[in-house]
């Protein structure tokens, strides 16, 4: 269960996310946790590849969320064939190594304590996220993981 303050400034951070003109590129889902989204994207050069990716924060927006594929079929964050093979994600370890992942931080908690790099809350920290999410689509996609 969230407190309180993270459940509001959530809900209003995701109504305002989905009323931008980047959202008519996602199918966002709440999920069953207060502070979970599943969002469809593709990417721009290979529009028949969907990927379902799990946001789920612990704190909003004071930490980074943890993010996962999800197999659309099954419902699964345990299958690599859910993932797309870009630069920093990990499908072996069902984890990204980016600095706007709870996992990117775990692997690399020297990121705390750098001014560049680390988890910056200020402003709508879930467009930020799906922003950077289509970006790494977008911008470094090569193809969907085999099984």
């Amino acid at each position: 269960m969230a407190d309180p303050f993270s459940k509001l400034a959530f809900d209003v951070d995701l109504k305002e996310a989905l009323g931008t003109p980047d959202a008519s590129r996602w199918v966002v889902e709440r999920g069953d946790g207060d502070l979970e989204v599943f969002v469809t994207a593709y990417p721009t050069t290979h529009a028949e590849e969907k990927f379902q990716a799990r946001f789920c924060w612990v704190t909003y927006p004071g930490e980074p969320p943890s993010f996962k594929f999800r197999d659309s079929a099954t419902g699964r964050l345990d299958l690599i064939t859910a993932w797309p093979e870009i630069s920093g994600y990990r499908p072996g370890n069902y984890d990204a190594c980016v600095n706007w992942t709870a996992e990117g931080f775990m692997a690399h908690p020297e990121w705390k304590n750098d001014a560049n790099i680390r988890w910056k809350p200020a402003g709508n920290v879930l467009l930020k996220v799906l922003r950077l999410y289509q970006r790494d689509l977008d911008e470094k996609f090569t193809r969907r993981m085999p099984g």
